[in-house]
């Protein structure tokens, strides 16, 4: 008679599942720092104050608000107009002899407008604000500003982004380049445009005189704060291109939160993944240190209970094994 024996296996289930906690962490974390340093390219944008570097701001409220341009095109059996209007100053102003409804909303910057023309009649289609802000009845806005490509004669375009609102169930957005034209009038129009339906996304050249060097600033001397929270000064940063500090990189406590958190994620897979190879957890045995996290509630209630009682002087029969205690934190 012969007696089989298998060495006991652990379930593939279980081996196929830390691999996939431990990935779905990761993900965790490696999206939480993208939308983080995504809201960090954002900061308040004042026209008259542009700053692309510490020492470099343009003042863009020069420029002949607003810009209307526009094209027409044979859409047979009707003709289809698409009409682009700017203010990067402040919110455009609403058209007296148009229906509200035909019109971007209040607190639009930049606005695409799409009229179907047929018979001698016409009708908008569609009013997309690329360039949107609901914030103080559109009159703040964010925007991020940078360096773009190096043009002839050294200088370099500005890249101004601005969020829009939602349309169409699809954010939008406008980007514009802003590239030195020394000749170009005060209301110089964008020479090239796209725009990306599938994204939301409006691209513009934008050849102007008030995005050459010298016509720059230091941040600050505009005609208002700088719209990168840059200093004003010079002192740590020179001008490459790289932003102001706002821009530039995060702050204390944003490095403070993301590092505690990798470390948290980190210190979980570390943990799971020893639990799962030397003693074949599974469930909640997989989480380091189980008892600890399942009476940290607990702890951090009779410690606050604890602080309270010391600040306002109420040291009672309270306390950590008074009423409501846990005493030496013994789980149940």
């Amino acid at each position: 008679m012969q007696i089989s024996s298998t060495a006991p296996h652990k379930p593939s289930g279980r081996r196929q599942a830390l691999p996939l906690l431990a990935a779905s962490l990761l993900l965790l974390g490696q999206q939480t720092s993208t939308v983080a340093a995504s809201k960090q390219t954002l900061s308040p944008f004042d026209c008259s104050n542009v700053a692309v570097s510490s020492k470099q701001s343009f003042d863009l409220s020069k420029i002949a608000y607003p810009i209307h341009t526009s094209n027409q095109e044979s859409t047979p059996p009707t003709d289809t107009k698409t009409s682009i209007d700017i203010d990067l100053c402040k919110p455009l102003e609403a058209d007296p002899h148009r229906d509200e409804k035909d019109q971007c909303p209040r607190g639009t910057r930049i606005c695409i407008t799409i009229e179907t023309i047929r018979d001698g009649n016409t009708f908008v289609t569609q009013a997309i604000p690329v360039a949107y802000s609901g914030e103080s009845g559109g009159s703040k806005i964010d925007a991020k500003v940078e360096w773009g490509q190096e043009l002839e004669g050294g200088e370099k375009s500005i890249e101004l982004q601005l969020p829009g609102a939602t349309y169409a169930g699809r954010e939008q957005k406008a980007e514009l380049e802003l590239v030195c034209d020394p000749k170009a009038d005060v209301d110089s129009h964008p020479t090239a445009r796209s725009y990306d339906r599938a994204d939301g996304k409006l691209k513009l050249r934008w050849p102007t005189k008030f995005a050459c060097s010298d016509t720059a600033s230091k941040p600050g001397n505009g005609g208002g704060s700088p719209s990168k929270g840059g200093s004003g000064g010079d002192a740590g940063e020179g001008d490459d291109g790289s932003g102001s500090t706002a821009s530039g990189g995060w702050g204390f406590f944003s490095w403070l939160f993301f590092l505690l958190f990798v470390g948290f994620v980190g210190y979980m897979g570390v943990g799971m993944y020893n639990n799962y190879n030397n003693y074949g957890a599974s469930g909640w045995d997989l989480v380091p240190h189980k008892d600890f996290w399942r009476e940290s509630p607990y702890i951090a209630r009779d410690a606050a209970t604890h602080v309270w009682q010391t600040v306002s002087g109420n040291r009672g029969a309270g306390g950590f094994s008074g009423a409501g205690g846990r005493g030496a934190y013994e789980p149940i």
